[in-house]
Order: C-alpha cells, then structure tokens, then sequence
C-alpha cells in the first residue's frame, strides 16, 4: 500500500473500550499485538502494561480478550514483533515501584531505559538486554529525570531502525509527565547495539499545531513509498485542558516527518475517551483491514482518571 492508499483508508469506530484495567491499576495502556498466523498457538496476543509491569493477553477473534497474566514487571510500553527464531520485546524498565510512586505529591525523579527479551512462544522470555540508556543531553531534563520510551522497530534496507521517545514534559493538570522528544537509533541487527542519532527526530517547540506540550510516542508503519507515522501529540486545548489525540504524519525516508493531514485521525470525545487517546499499534491484517489498538484516558488528574483499549479499523 502507498502512503495515500493510507491516507484514504475510511476507519470504523464503535467507541467502545475492548479491555478493562485489572483490579489492581488504575491503567492498561500502550497496547502492542500479533495477528493468530503469526503465533505458537493461532491465537490473537497483545501486550499492555499496568503499574505493576506488562500484561499479556489472547483472544480468538481480536475482540474478547482474556489476560493472561505478567509477562514481564517493572516495565512499560511494549512493542512486539516475530523475528527471526521466535520473537523480540521491547520495552521501557524502571525501577520497582517507581509508576505507584509517581502518585505521591512530589515523586521522585524517573529514571529509565529500553531493554528487551527474546521468546520462541511469547510466553518463556530470555534475560533482559540493554537496547538504549537515555546517555544523551536531550534524553534528560533536570527536574523530571532522564527516560527513553516506546519503542517501535522497523526494518529498513536491510538494517534495523529504532524509534523511541525520549526526556520528559509534565502536564501540570494530570500531575504525571509525558514524553516531550522522539528520536530514532540505529543498528544492523533487530537486537542491536543501537546508535542514537545526536538530535531528536521530533521536537514539539517546532510542532505546527498550537499549544503542544510533547511529543508522546511515535509508531512508523513503512510503506511502499514512504512512511506513516501515527503520534499521540500532547498539547493543550482553547480551554486551557491537556489532551493527547493521534496525529497521521508522513515521511519520504523515515527521518524527516511532516504533517499527512491537519484533523486528528483519532481525538478525545466522551466517556471512557473523554481526556486523552493515546499510544497505539496499527497493523495490516491478512485480509486487507488495518486494524488501530489504543489506550484512552477518561479523566485528567492521576488519581481520578483510567485507561482502557479500544479498536478502530481501518478499510
């Protein structure tokens, strides 16, 4: 598919969330799922995590999903693919208890980077690997701490693109930070050494749309001519409200992205999306459709709101 074919694709959206947050968190966010033909057992699996780590969870037809428990704690923000002998994770690790911590008044700084583990059946997973520490000036703010986020990896010309978020942004009226740059690292291999470009891909001081706060996270889909991104911008309203919404970008080589259209392909509305849609995975099923999961915020403050995923799909 070209890059336009993308761009006229016409989304269903039924609004509803597919998966409630387990008892114990107030969150189930940063979805990142495989199609039943590329998994051991034929079923739908999707990882999202809590405040207590990644989640794993199955379904048999991508709709009802049942969880399957942690796979992986003290981590956030998955991204999973199958590669070559089974399959990669990639995600952000902190240290224990460092997300219920953010709860306090003042909470600590953050501190974290990108790791992964390898799997022959997404359920037994290797020993972590360091894919990226948050080593460079633009990776680190000197209240909030340092972090590299979200990862998002992508085959290009033969070598191995790294997309991830980095540094911090607070949003004064959720009383929790979000991420303020994107950047990309490189490397020959899907696990690495990966190299960080010396500036970030995305800055949101230079962003067209008025009030942004953060970048948020980025997830690159590679097509025939180009590339799409799909980023969560944050930014504030007319009102004054932070909001998070999925922006469509676009990119000739997969460095230099621009805005693909000016509306949000997804913004907040009622309910259970009534603050912030955020991160997503959007992939081309078998049959054609694309399919968009999503985590979406129902309130602002940290102790009041709660995260859910939800689906729209694309034809």
């Amino acid at each position: 598919m070209t890059v336009q074919g993308f761009l006229g694709l016409t989304w269903e959206d039924d609004g509803l969330p597919l998966i409630e947050p387990p008892w114990n968190s107030p969150v189930l966010a940063d979805p990142s799922f495989l199609f039943p033909h590329e998994t051991i057992t034929g079923s739908w699996v999707l990882f999202a995590h809590t405040v207590w780590g990644i989640r794993r969870y199955e379904s048999h037809d991508g709709f009802v999903w049942l969880d399957q428990g942690m796979a992986v704690r003290n981590a956030m923000r998955a991204f999973c693919r199958p590669v070559a002998g089974g399959f990669i994770l990639f995600y952000e690790a902190y240290k224990p208890f460092a997300v219920p911590l953010q709860i306090l008044p003042r909470p600590p700084r953050w501190k974290s980077r990108l790791e992964y583990r390898a799997s022959p059946d997404l359920r037994e997973w290797s020993s972590p690997e360091i894919a990226l520490k948050p080593d460079l000036s633009w990776m680190k703010d000197e209240k909030l701490g340092e972090a590299v986020s979200n990862p998002c990896l992508v085959e290009v010309n033969g070598s191995w693109r790294l997309y991830f978020s980095a540094s911090l942004a607070w949003i004064d009226d959720c009383g929790f930070c979000e991420p303020r740059f994107i950047g990309a690292a490189e490397s020959p291999s899907f696990s690495g050494p990966f190299a960080p470009r010396t500036e970030p891909l995305i800055d949101p001081s230079l962003d067209e749309l008025p009030g942004v706060l953060g970048a948020g996270a980025m997830k690159v889909i590679p097509l025939e001519d180009g590339y799409v991104g799909l980023q969560n911008k944050i930014y504030r309203d007319p009102s004054g409200h932070s909001r998070s919404a999925l922006f469509v970008l676009r990119s000739d080589d997969g460095l230099a992205w621009f805005p693909a259209r000016k509306e949000p392909l997804l913004a907040p509305s009622t309910g259970w999306r009534q603050s912030h849609v955020y991160a997503c995975d959007c992939r081309r099923a078998p049959d054609g459709a694309w399919l968009l999961y999503y985590n979406a915020r129902d309130g602002w403050y940290k102790s009041s709101g709660r995260e859910r995923i939800g689906r729209i799909i694309g034809r």
